[in-house]
């Protein structure tokens, strides 16, 4: 069993100097090993991810380091996903800055949704962040319905060990 996972979300705002608070249950679950060490990247849905260090080098263990560096599609990929890696840690208060960058990508300003994804987490803009839960209470239904083909669209793209599912 598994009790070490980002779950639910938290509105916190957003200081001056681009500072976000990470939610003290958030901060209770990160890797005891590099607790204070996270990993900033552009996100679907204009979101900004962020990883423990331990989980985005599992990612690139079991994912982005088996791409091919000979063909281009997968090399673009790699590249994108390595290059735009932003390192930051969390300071005394439990606090993150958010690069300029990421603030302009996700477009945050004064306030943020910050929502767990199991392995990680997710700082959302609040308006995108509701429309995004709307649609997907509308498809709530039709997505538990289609569980199964989502587990063999991710076994079939060897996602299965980075998205803890395991094949039977």
């Amino acid at each position: 069993m598994v009790n070490n996972r980002f779950r639910g979300y938290y509105k916190h705002s957003v200081d001056p100097k681009g500072r976000v608070a990470i939610p003290t249950a958030f901060r209770r679950i990160l890797p005891a090993k590099t607790k204070d060490e996270l990993l900033l990247n552009k996100g679907r849905d204009c979101t900004i991810e962020v990883h423990p260090l331990i989980e985005w080098e599992q990612f690139e263990n079991d994912i982005l380091l088996r791409l091919s560096k000979f063909s281009p599609d997968p090399l673009r990929l790699r590249r994108s996903l390595q290059a735009s890696v932003v390192p930051v840690k969390l300071d005394s208060q439990g606090r993150i800055l958010i690069p300029k960058q990421y603030k302009e990508y996700a477009n945050t300003k004064d306030e943020v949704i910050i929502a767990g994804v199991g392995n990680f987490f997710e700082i959302w803009n609040p308006k995108n962040f509701e429309e995004y839960q709307k649609n997907a209470s509308e498809h709530f239904l039709s997505d538990l319905e289609n569980i199964g083909k989502y587990l063999d669209v991710s076994k079939s793209l060897n996602l299965s060990d980075f998205n803890n599912v395991k094949p039977r």
